[in-house]
Protein backbone atom coordinates (compact mmCIF):
# COMPACT_ATOMS: atom_id res chain seq x y z
CA UNK A 1 0.00 0.00 0.00
CA UNK A 2 1.30 3.44 -0.95
CA UNK A 3 1.01 6.32 1.50
CA UNK A 4 -0.53 9.37 -0.23
CA UNK A 5 2.31 11.68 0.89
CA UNK A 6 4.86 9.32 -0.65
CA UNK A 7 2.66 8.97 -3.74
CA UNK A 8 2.68 12.72 -4.34
CA UNK A 9 6.49 12.81 -4.06
CA UNK A 10 6.76 9.92 -6.51
CA UNK A 11 4.36 11.62 -8.95
CA UNK A 12 6.54 14.73 -8.99
CA UNK A 13 9.57 12.54 -9.75
CA UNK A 14 7.72 10.70 -12.54
CA UNK A 15 6.70 14.01 -14.10
CA UNK A 16 10.27 15.35 -13.97
CA UNK A 17 11.84 12.15 -15.35
CA UNK A 18 9.32 11.85 -18.17
CA UNK A 19 9.76 15.49 -19.16
CA UNK A 20 13.52 14.99 -19.39
CA UNK A 21 13.04 11.83 -21.47
CA UNK A 22 10.60 13.60 -23.81
CA UNK A 23 12.93 16.58 -24.27
CA UNK A 24 15.88 14.31 -25.05
CA UNK A 25 13.93 12.28 -27.64
CA UNK A 26 11.79 15.02 -29.17
CA UNK A 27 8.84 12.64 -29.38
CA UNK A 28 7.50 9.62 -27.52
CA UNK A 29 5.56 6.54 -28.54
CA UNK A 30 2.49 5.07 -26.85
CA UNK A 31 4.71 2.26 -25.54
CA UNK A 32 7.07 4.80 -23.95
CA UNK A 33 4.12 6.69 -22.49
CA UNK A 34 2.73 3.53 -20.96
CA UNK A 35 6.04 2.22 -19.58
CA UNK A 36 7.44 5.49 -18.30
CA UNK A 37 4.38 7.28 -17.01
CA UNK A 38 1.02 5.40 -17.00
CA UNK A 39 2.35 2.14 -15.52
CA UNK A 40 4.21 4.09 -12.85
CA UNK A 41 1.21 6.25 -11.94
CA UNK A 42 -1.02 3.19 -11.63
CA UNK A 43 1.38 1.13 -9.52
CA UNK A 44 3.70 3.54 -7.70
CA UNK A 45 1.33 6.49 -7.23
CA UNK A 46 -2.17 5.01 -7.11
CA UNK A 47 -1.07 1.77 -5.48
CA UNK A 48 -2.62 -0.72 -7.90
CA UNK A 49 -0.99 -4.11 -7.25
CA UNK A 50 0.36 -5.90 -10.31
CA UNK A 51 -1.96 -8.86 -9.70
CA UNK A 52 -4.92 -6.47 -10.15
CA UNK A 53 -3.66 -5.20 -13.53
CA UNK A 54 -3.99 -7.08 -16.80
CA UNK A 55 -2.47 -5.61 -19.95
CA UNK A 56 -3.45 -6.20 -23.58
CA UNK A 57 -6.49 -8.32 -22.79
CA UNK A 58 -8.26 -9.40 -25.99
CA UNK A 59 -11.84 -8.28 -26.61
CA UNK A 60 -14.10 -8.52 -29.64
CA UNK A 61 -12.73 -5.49 -31.49
CA UNK A 62 -9.23 -5.04 -30.13
CA UNK A 63 -7.18 -5.12 -26.95
CA UNK A 64 -7.68 -3.45 -23.60
CA UNK A 65 -4.53 -1.50 -22.79
CA UNK A 66 -5.24 -2.09 -19.09
CA UNK A 67 -7.93 -3.97 -17.22
CA UNK A 68 -8.02 -3.13 -13.51
CA UNK A 69 -9.62 -5.58 -11.10
CA UNK A 70 -10.99 -5.20 -7.58
CA UNK A 71 -11.73 -8.36 -5.59
CA UNK A 72 -10.76 -10.31 -8.74
CA UNK A 73 -13.56 -8.67 -10.77
CA UNK A 74 -12.82 -6.34 -13.70
CA UNK A 75 -13.93 -2.81 -12.84
CA UNK A 76 -11.96 -0.32 -14.96
CA UNK A 77 -10.65 -0.28 -18.52
CA UNK A 78 -7.84 2.18 -19.26
CA UNK A 79 -7.19 3.32 -22.82
CA UNK A 80 -3.71 4.78 -23.25
CA UNK A 81 -2.78 7.35 -25.87
CA UNK A 82 0.75 8.57 -26.41
CA UNK A 83 1.85 11.69 -24.58
CA UNK A 84 1.39 14.60 -26.93
CA UNK A 85 -2.00 13.45 -28.18
CA UNK A 86 -3.99 16.68 -28.06
CA UNK A 87 -6.44 16.22 -25.22
CA UNK A 88 -7.56 19.87 -25.16
CA UNK A 89 -10.24 21.04 -22.74
CA UNK A 90 -12.28 24.26 -22.59
CA UNK A 91 -10.28 27.09 -21.06
CA UNK A 92 -11.82 28.33 -17.84
CA UNK A 93 -10.61 30.62 -15.10
CA UNK A 94 -11.30 27.67 -12.84
CA UNK A 95 -10.95 24.27 -14.44
CA UNK A 96 -14.19 22.35 -14.14
CA UNK A 97 -13.46 18.84 -12.97
CA UNK A 98 -16.72 17.51 -14.42
CA UNK A 99 -17.78 17.77 -18.06
CA UNK A 100 -20.76 16.25 -19.85
CA UNK A 101 -19.83 13.30 -22.04
CA UNK A 102 -22.18 14.62 -24.72
CA UNK A 103 -20.89 18.20 -24.45
CA UNK A 104 -17.78 20.22 -25.26
CA UNK A 105 -15.44 17.36 -24.37
CA UNK A 106 -16.37 15.61 -27.63
CA UNK A 107 -15.54 18.57 -29.88
CA UNK A 108 -11.87 17.54 -29.90
CA UNK A 109 -11.59 14.56 -32.30
CA UNK A 110 -8.78 12.85 -30.36
CA UNK A 111 -10.81 12.92 -27.13
CA UNK A 112 -14.00 11.82 -28.87
CA UNK A 113 -12.16 8.90 -30.50
CA UNK A 114 -10.50 7.79 -27.24
CA UNK A 115 -13.76 7.97 -25.27
CA UNK A 116 -15.71 6.07 -27.94
CA UNK A 117 -12.97 3.44 -28.21
CA UNK A 118 -12.67 2.73 -24.49
CA UNK A 119 -16.44 2.77 -24.08
CA UNK A 120 -16.77 0.13 -26.82
CA UNK A 121 -14.17 -2.00 -25.04
CA UNK A 122 -16.10 -1.67 -21.79
CA UNK A 123 -19.24 -2.81 -23.57
CA UNK A 124 -17.43 -5.81 -25.09
CA UNK A 125 -15.93 -6.83 -21.74
CA UNK A 126 -18.85 -5.80 -19.47
CA UNK A 127 -16.65 -3.39 -17.49
CA UNK A 128 -18.41 -0.52 -15.75
CA UNK A 129 -15.77 2.24 -15.63
CA UNK A 130 -13.45 3.72 -18.22
CA UNK A 131 -10.36 5.90 -18.23
CA UNK A 132 -8.80 7.55 -21.27
CA UNK A 133 -5.35 8.98 -20.63
CA UNK A 134 -2.23 10.36 -22.25
CA UNK A 135 -0.40 9.96 -18.96
CA UNK A 136 -0.75 13.71 -18.51
CA UNK A 137 -4.51 14.16 -18.98
CA UNK A 138 -6.94 11.69 -17.38
CA UNK A 139 -10.64 11.35 -18.24
CA UNK A 140 -12.68 9.07 -15.96
CA UNK A 141 -16.30 8.09 -16.59
CA UNK A 142 -18.94 5.42 -16.14
CA UNK A 143 -19.21 3.52 -19.41
CA UNK A 144 -22.07 1.16 -18.60
CA UNK A 145 -25.17 2.55 -16.92
CA UNK A 146 -28.68 1.33 -16.16
CA UNK A 147 -30.13 4.71 -15.16
CA UNK A 148 -29.40 6.79 -18.28
CA UNK A 149 -27.63 6.73 -21.63
CA UNK A 150 -23.90 6.66 -20.93
CA UNK A 151 -23.34 9.83 -22.98
CA UNK A 152 -25.74 11.71 -20.72
CA UNK A 153 -23.39 11.17 -17.80
CA UNK A 154 -20.40 13.23 -16.73
CA UNK A 155 -16.68 12.62 -16.94
CA UNK A 156 -14.16 13.64 -14.33
CA UNK A 157 -11.36 15.50 -16.06
CA UNK A 158 -7.79 15.96 -14.86
CA UNK A 159 -6.30 17.98 -17.74
CA UNK A 160 -2.61 17.83 -16.83
CA UNK A 161 -0.09 16.43 -14.39
CA UNK A 162 0.25 19.92 -12.96
CA UNK A 163 -3.48 19.93 -12.24
CA UNK A 164 -3.28 16.45 -10.71
CA UNK A 165 -0.40 17.49 -8.46
CA UNK A 166 -2.32 20.61 -7.38
CA UNK A 167 -5.47 18.53 -6.77
CA UNK A 168 -3.75 15.34 -5.69
CA UNK A 169 -6.16 14.43 -2.88
CA UNK A 170 -9.07 14.46 -5.33
CA UNK A 171 -7.18 12.28 -7.83
CA UNK A 172 -6.13 9.87 -5.08
CA UNK A 173 -9.61 9.71 -3.55
CA UNK A 174 -11.13 8.79 -6.92
CA UNK A 175 -8.63 6.48 -8.59
CA UNK A 176 -6.25 4.93 -6.06
CA UNK A 177 -6.63 1.19 -5.50
CA UNK A 178 -7.52 1.82 -1.88
CA UNK A 179 -10.24 4.34 -2.79
CA UNK A 180 -11.69 2.30 -5.66
CA UNK A 181 -11.80 -0.78 -3.42
CA UNK A 182 -13.81 1.26 -0.92
CA UNK A 183 -16.33 2.30 -3.60
CA UNK A 184 -15.09 5.72 -4.71
CA UNK A 185 -16.23 5.33 -8.32
CA UNK A 186 -19.65 4.04 -7.35
CA UNK A 187 -20.01 6.98 -4.96
CA UNK A 188 -18.97 9.47 -7.65
CA UNK A 189 -20.91 8.01 -10.57
CA UNK A 190 -23.68 6.18 -8.72
CA UNK A 191 -26.99 5.34 -10.30
CA UNK A 192 -29.81 7.87 -10.26
CA UNK A 193 -32.29 5.05 -9.94
CA UNK A 194 -33.99 4.74 -6.59
CA UNK A 195 -35.43 1.51 -5.27
CA UNK A 196 -39.14 1.88 -4.59
CA UNK A 197 -40.18 1.72 -0.97
CA UNK A 198 -43.71 0.63 -1.88
CA UNK A 199 -44.71 -2.60 -0.19
CA UNK A 200 -47.09 -4.77 -2.16
CA UNK A 201 -49.61 -6.92 -0.28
Amino acid sequence: MVHPDDALTILNEIKKDFQQFWESKGNVSEADTRAKIIDKILTKVLGWPEQAIQREDRVLEGYLDYKLEVHKKPLITVEAKKAGTPFVFPIQERVHRSLKLCGSILTIPEISEAISQVRKYCDDAAIRYAVATTGHAWIIFRAIREDMRWRDGNALVFPSLEYIIKNFTLFWNILSYEAVSAGSLDNEFGSNLRVSSVVYQ
